[in-house]
Parts: structure tokens; sequence; C-alpha cells
């Protein structure tokens, strides 16, 4: 709760944490479908399992590491 991003130069505050933006850490169930997207929009999800979308995830933060032109 009292985290904050200073600008170094001036000692303004720029962020501040708010208790209103917070989000329940614990979650039952989280169950995710493409079929909206599918019927809408013609897409299908290219990865097929999670492991799959976790080494295209690390390959990419690797890339990024290696290439700083690549970081958003």
């Amino acid at each position: 709760m009292n985290e904050v991003g200073i600008e170094v130069a001036t000692g303004r505050t720029l962020v501040r944490v708010h208790e209103r933006y917070f989000r329940p850490a614990e979650v039952d169930l989280l169950i995710g479908s493409p079929a909206k997207a599918l019927a809408k929009l013609k897409w299908n999800p290219k990865t097929t399992s999670l492991e799959q979308l976790i080494k295209e995830m690390v390959e990419a933060d690797i890339a990024r590491v290696e290439n700083p032109s690549l970081r958003i």
C-alpha cells in the first residue's frame, strides 16, 4: 500500500498503489475458451498446450534480453 513511483529529477510522485485496483489474490476457478473468438473473429489459437505456450513466452523473453531493439 505504501509503494510509490517517484521521478528522480524532481522528487514528484508519478504513481501510487491504491487498494481500489486490487484483484482478489485467490481465484477458485479460471476457465478460458476461444469459442467466442472463433465464432466472431474466425480466430483459432496456434498453441496446442500450456507447455508450448510457456516455451514460446520464454523464447520471446530471451530474445528481448538478447536484442534490446525488441523491447516494448
